[in-house]
């Protein structure tokens, strides 16, 4: 049995989230998402590796999209280091035994670089020994990341200069706010500055990467596009100010990695992961630019110049999170979720609303629907030592969305008990299942978001708006009211939308409820925010 042994550092972000989504401007939540995303490469490779080791072959950013580099085995050919993988938040080095140890160095560049050039960015460190027993190494790998999350639970490190009682705190993330802005005229942290000034750098990324991702998928439309860099821009029509966030995130991603038996899977697989992505996002823009070009948005939404209904700030590794007019967010996400095992939260929201504060629902929103992805799983499905293609093909995408008119409770539990709870349970009847057909899920056609957009595309054609704003205040009441009102619409030759899947619901019996829950309310508000028109010329357009 062939053996090899490597030194190896395995490194982590830390606290992405509140990093990346920490203020309410835009700019620096763009910036900062660029920040976190290309820190290994600009940073780790481009300011400490390719200077400590010159003569490595190290590996650029945007060579994910070239297949030939998936099946490289960087630790075969190196002289004292290499890079194996980035991805995910992690990036995993090995070296040379036979060669000085420089790990505690590279750890000590990599900081000290982080404090000064990207000051509130948290790092983590796991050394270890990495054995190769024909290119098996998993039970080693599991042994770094442990290491790593104890170091997460027993160093906290300071990456911001302490803010004195004497120091102008920074109005977007409460740090010292030592850092003056002649533009703007205004103070704010090292942190808030260095994120607003990789924001033109973010857009410019975005732009390149999708032009190569465009050519490499043989889109050859003429592309003239930009994403708007401020909300009021997404496209949203005078009147209507409300846009989206939308958080997608891959189904099972840890256990799929679990699921590699040897290093060089695990690098193939995040590259794909990758690619998979970006490849997703890539085609719902080319589909977003051709309804541009085409002007077959119609009257939903009012875009000027070249900017498109959507702002990225996130695209990779599993994880997508973008911003859009309110009316576009169901439409642009269940396109997008269709082509990639995930699940999404889609939050509604005021445009004026807290920026970081939208987000936060928008990701419990994704986790209430990867809730409901798990309730049809088996229940052995976590207890697995080894998975199969044909396990992760069972899970399913899911959606779930909340519209928010006012003030947000705490949690999304407490939001939804607080606006969504009538006197005969739950108005709101979310997650939704999005396109997966396989056997074992056909038993919840209940949840197919296919019934909810054609309950809320029907209601305007078969009901009186009056009557569905009536609706919306007896579905909160007892039974009685709920017979009275049916027996009234019928008297007035009225009726709710046909959806087969939810004639269970219309039975006398159950007066619009069954189990303690309704799908009519969910349908009802969104109608505001699905325009049928420009659904139909998205269907439509091949």
């Amino acid at each position: 049995m062939a053996k090899k042994f490597f030194n190896a550092l395995l490194f982590e972000t830390q606290s992405i989230k509140k990093y990346v989504y920490s203020g309410n401007r835009l700019a620096a939540t763009i910036g900062a998402a660029y920040i976190a995303d290309r820190i290994f490469f600009d940073v780790l490779i481009d300011d400490v590796l390719k200077k400590i080791f010159p003569d490595e072959n190290f590996p650029a950013a945007d060579d994910v999209w070239d297949i030939s580099k998936d099946a490289a085995t960087p630790w075969e050919n190196m002289k004292s280091c290499c890079v194996a993988y980035v991805g995910g938040g992690n990036a995993l080095l090995l070296f040379n035994p036979a060669a000085e140890d420089k790990r505690v160095e590279v750890v000590k560049n990599f900081t000290r670089k982080l404090l000064v050039a990207r000051p509130g960015l948290k790092i983590c460190a796991a050394l270890g020994e990495l054995e190769f027993r024909d290119g098996k190494i998993n039970q080693d790998m599991d042994e770094l990341y442990r290491r790593l999350k104890e170091s997460q639970s027993n160093i906290f490190p300071a990456v911001n200069v302490p803010c004195t009682g004497l120091t102008l705190s920074c109005e977007v993330n409460g740090e010292a706010a030592n850092f003056y802005d002649k533009d703007a005229k205004k103070f704010y942290s090292q942190e808030t500055a260095t994120k607003i000034k990789f924001a033109d750098d973010a857009n410019k990324n975005f732009q390149t990467r999708f032009e190569k991702i465009f050519a490499a998928k043989n889109f050859s439309a003429q592309i003239n596009f930009a994403f708007p860099s401020e909300i009021e821009r997404l496209g949203q029509k005078a009147g209507k100010n409300f846009f989206a966030i939308v958080h997608i995130n891959g189904n099972n991603t840890g256990l799929k990695f679990q699921a590699c038996k040897n290093l060089s899977e695990r690098r193939k697989f995040s590259r794909e992961i990758r690619r998979k992505t970006e490849g997703a996002f890539a085609d719902l823009l080319a589909k977003i630019i051709r309804m541009k070009r085409e002007n077959l948005f119609g009257d939903a939404l009012n875009l000027k110049g070249i900017f498109l209904p959507i702002r990225p700030l996130v695209v990779g590794d599993a994880v997508i999170t973008f911003l859009c007019p309110a009316n576009m967010a169901i439409i642009f996400t269940k396109t997008l979720v269709e082509n990639l095992d995930a699940c999404a939260g889609v939050a509604i929201l005021p445009t004026k609303y807290p920026f970081s504060r939208g987000f936060e629902l928008a990701e419990q929103l994704c986790d209430a629907a990867k809730k409901s992805m798990r309730k049809l799983l088996p229940p052995d499905f976590y207890s697995k030592e080894n998975f199969s293609a044909e396990d992760f093909l069972r899970g399913s995408s899911w959606l779930d969305f909340a519209i928010l008119h006012g003030e947000q409770a705490p949690t999304l539990e407490q939001f939804f008990a607080t606006e969504y709870s009538g006197a005969r349970g739950n108005l709101h009847f979310g997650a939704y299942r999005l396109g997966n057909s396989a056997a074992e899920f056909k038993r919840d056609r209940l949840h197919n978001i296919e019934n909810l957009i054609s309950c809320t595309a029907q209601f305007p054609h078969v009901m009186a708006n009056n009557k569905i704003k009536e609706l919306r205040g007896i579905l909160q009441r007892g039974k009685d009211d709920t017979a009275k009102f049916l027996r009234q619409l019928h008297y007035q030759n009225q009726d709710l939308p046909e959806v087969s899947d939810w004639d269970n619901f219309k039975r006398e019996e159950n007066l619009l409820w069954h189990d303690g829950a309704t799908p009519y309310t969910d349908a009802i508000e969104l109608i505001k925010f699905y325009d049928e028109e420009a659904a139909r010329q998205w269907q439509n357009l091949m």
